[in-house]
């Protein structure tokens, strides 16, 4: 792929939001956030959690009827709102991806984690592409918010705690990682 190409495709698609959920001014992830689930008619829930140096530091997983972002709380709010930024890249872009790591694959880098949703969250065939465009969208998007007053970020809006399964996941991916 074209990176020209690549960028253009960003472009389009952040004015496109952008033409219809505007920025909050003075800038407000949060206040970004609920403008967005009201144009989609979805919830983002964020879920703050603890990362290590050399982890990665998001992910972004659509449910059935809501969207998780994940992202670490021990950083400062500007880098938490780039890597929010850069979650909201692949949900607008509808990142799909595919698995290419084999089942013994997975169970050899993480045992204790079941092996096809390690192989999902790891390894995509276009993940390079998916992820250059995510990072293209958040710095398209933050170029746009930095022309603006900044607020800090209300902690009033309620963080979603993990629910059973996620957290087992979150757990399961913590320990993998740390193994590796």
């Amino acid at each position: 792929m074209a990176w020209n190409e690549l960028r253009t495709r960003c472009v389009r698609r952040v004015d496109h939001l952008l033409g219809a959920v505007t920025l909050p001014e003075p800038w407000n992830v949060d206040e970004f956030l609920d403008r967005l689930e009201e144009h989609r008619g979805r919830e983002i829930d964020l879920c703050a959690v603890s990362w290590s140096v050399g982890d990665s530091t998001g992910a972004w997983q659509r449910n059935e009827d809501h969207d998780v972002i994940a992202y670490p709380d021990n950083t400062s709010t500007l880098h938490q709102d780039y890597i929010i930024l850069h979650e909201i890249g692949h949900l607008i872009s509808e990142h799909r991806g595919r698995c290419v790591l084999s089942v013994q694959e997975a169970q050899h880098r993480a045992p204790d984690l079941a092996p096809a949703a390690f192989a999902h969250l790891l390894h995509r065939v276009d993940a390079a592409v998916e992820e250059h465009e995510a990072e293209t969208v958040a710095t398209l998007l933050l170029a746009r918010i930095t022309r603006q007053p900044r607020k800090r970020r209300r902690r009033g809006r309620a963080r979603a705690s993990p629910d059973e399964g996620t957290a087992a996941t979150l757990s399961r991916l913590t320990a993998a990682f740390d193994r590796l």
